[in-house]
């Protein structure tokens, strides 16, 4: 009785909450405009769309071949889903302006559907896993009886979870591959080892260079003598921070130089498009590169976890085990789990 009066309780401002969000998310795709609002939701259902017909591709013998089909099924269809939405996309900005009202007003409308239906397809790629993996970790509340007993779950949602995630897993990684290009990625992290780089150089350079070795001890001897010997250490700290702030000027000045590189490479259609290319590629492959490791870890809990401590063998491999079957739970998930080439390498 208490459970259900929680339930009707807690349902009240749950839906209001949902409505404001989803009267904001429409607002903001009339804002926007169709043309300008992400269309994420529409090819992440697309390319999950792609993996209900996974069953009806061959799988070539030898031990990858499951994992080529599922990883070239998942990857291609990406890539050809992003490609054409560049392409639309790129049409519909270059078209005549201005636009007759029917087109203005269907573009507000299908801008605000779109954001909406944005939001919808985020929290079920969020939502649905865990759905999945309740029951599996024997934590099924009352309320959501309602949920697991329909059919839009048991024979369709419930067994396709977490290949809706990996669909929109992918398509964004890809898409943040292409967007932030192979140059500016090889460049950022380049900046970050100068940062380092330029912070352990100011230590080396406060210590060792006689003249800011002089001007660390002049720094000392003018605070307070109850540092005692914190006095020296804090002078080269002030030292050495003095150095690195000049040097990271000096970085930001050559970054922001680098940036207006970057957008002139960008602002040639060619060598942008080869650019982002090449880092979709990169992220791409880093997705199944983690998932993979991601798999070979859950599959050496389940099956090694008897060699753990006593207390924590048991805790650990029934964890793993249910991980190992909430990764099985869909098709195109259990391939990549069962096909992974990286387990199929140690067997």
């Amino acid at each position: 009785m208490h459970t259900g009066l929680l339930a009707v309780n807690l349902a009240v401002p749950i839906a209001i909450g949902a409505g404001v969000l989803a009267l904001a998310a429409f607002l903001y795709g009339i804002f926007r405009k169709f043309t300008r609002v992400s269309w994420l939701s529409w090819q992440t259902l697309l390319v999950f769309a792609t993996t209900l017909l996974l069953g009806f591709f061959p799988v070539p013998s030898g031990a990858w071949g499951g994992f080529a089909v599922a990883a070239a099924l998942l990857a291609g269809t990406s890539a050809v889903v992003l490609i054409l939405g560049g392409i639309v996309r790129h049409a519909m900005l270059a078209r005549v302006r201005p636009a007759p009202l029917f087109f203005r007003f269907l573009s507000r409308l299908l801008g605000g559907l779109t954001a909406l239906l944005n939001l919808v397809v985020f929290l079920v790629v969020l939502a649905a896993p865990v759905l999945a993996a309740l029951p599996l970790f024997g934590v099924q509340p009352a309320p959501l009886d309602v949920l697991y007993q329909n059919p839009v779950w048991t024979e369709f949602l419930g067994p396709h979870a977490l290949d809706l995630l990996l669909s929109a897993v992918c398509l964004v990684m890809m898409r943040a591959g292409y967007r932030i290009g192979l140059a500016r990625s090889v460049w950022t992290v380049f900046t970050i080892a100068l940062g380092v780089g330029a912070l352990v150089l100011s230590g080396f350079m406060a210590v060792n260079v006689p003249f800011l070795a002089d001007f660390a001890q002049s720094i000392a001897g003018g605070l307070p003598a109850t540092l005692g010997a914190g006095a020296g250490v804090l002078g080269t700290v002030i030292v050495a921070a003095i150095c690195f702030a000049v040097m990271l000027i000096v970085i930001i000045l050559v970054t922001l130089l680098i940036n207006l590189l970057v957008k002139k490479l960008k602002g040639n259609f060619v060598l942008g498009v080869i650019d982002g290319v090449l880092m979709a590629v990169v992220f791409t492959a880093l997705f199944f590169v983690i998932g993979c490791g991601v798999d070979l870890g859950v599959h050496y809990l389940a099956e090694n976890a008897s060699s753990f401590p006593e207390g924590a063998a048991e805790m650990i491999g029934s964890v793993a085990r249910n991980l190992e079957a909430l990764f099985t739970s869909s098709p195109l998930s259990g391939m990549l789990y069962d096909y992974n080439p990286v387990l199929l390498l140690l067997v």
